[in-house]
């Protein structure tokens, strides 16, 4: 069972909450806009690596923000309090972690404008932090859930979990990303497409783990999602495309895998519907 508490969730980070996610939105619409100077589509034309996706795969942080903003919004809300325990569980489990994922995310958006290779190391450390508190958060989800046949509303998983679950993978990306553009920015160039193969490689390695173990097939997805992208974009990167199409096939055996699995466990539970079901496929 998990330790999460059911309390309800303090004004405290209910309402930091909110304000956080304002600012996260903010300082990307201003980024994005020009309006702080080259946008991140500019600067990562200059810093491209054998790793960077397409720029169709980047439409998946729209996605990611508008599931994290309608979660902050129903978290503030009394609704559904009370009730079961279940959204005071999810609320708390989640915490401040997106609070912290949104911080280094703006500082990341921020310093990324600099342009200088002790700028990028930073961006690097942001984009780190960044992924470790949204893998914390999704972590506590998982014992959340880990401890119920299944969990009692869909909501619930769309507002949050699903969030939580596409922003952690992406985020396995980009920051793996983050790191080849450190070695790039400083001009070394020599070993930058293994190094773009061994991270592609490590992102399915713990893609697969994570569907193994909690049968996340969200997570499994935008992983297929990023490596598909990164195939659309370097077609002639001959180490790095093997290894995401090896990926991409090896994620989505997994993920159909994962979803037959939970398919014939919600056969015969005793219980039907809700988050446990949704996160599972």
């Amino acid at each position: 069972m998990s330790s999460v508490t059911e309390e309800y969730p303090t004004q405290t980070l209910r309402v930091t909450n909110l304000v956080s996610y304002a600012l996260l939105i903010v300082v990307n619409v201003a980024s994005n806009s020009g309006m702080l100077g080259p946008t991140n589509a500019e600067i990562s034309q200059k810093y491209s690596t054998p790793l960077t996706p397409a720029g169709w795969a980047f439409s998946i942080w729209g996605l990611i923000f508008a599931l994290e903003g309608l979660g902050v919004i129903y978290a503030a809300l009394p609704h559904g309090y009370n009730e079961n325990g279940w959204k005071e569980r999810t609320v708390n489990a989640i915490g401040y972690t997106w609070q912290a994922c949104w911080l280094f995310e703006c500082l990341w958006q921020l310093v990324f404008l600099v342009r200088t290779p002790f700028g990028m190391v930073a961006c690097m450390v942001f984009l780190l932090a960044a992924l470790a508190s949204m893998l914390f958060g999704l972590s506590r989800l998982y014992a959340l859930n880990r401890g119920q046949a299944s969990l009692p509303s869909v909501l619930l998983y769309v507002l949050f979990f699903l969030p939580t679950s596409i922003n952690a993978a992406w985020l396995s990306v980009a920051s793996g990303l983050g790191v080849l553009i450190v070695p790039l920015s400083y001009g070394h160039t020599a070993h930058l497409e293994a190094a773009a193969a061994v991270t592609a490689a490590v992102a399915t390695a713990a893609g697969l783990l994570t569907l193994q173990r909690e049968k996340d097939v969200a997570y499994g997805l935008t992983l297929v999602w990023s490596l598909a992208a990164v195939c659309a974009k370097h077609k002639r990167v001959q180490n790095v495309i093997i290894v995401s199409v090896i990926g991409i096939v090896l994620l989505s055996i997994a993920s159909a895998a994962a979803m037959v699995q939970k398919h014939r466990q919600r056969k015969y539970s005793p219980m039907h519907g809700g988050l446990g079901e949704a996160l599972q496929g």
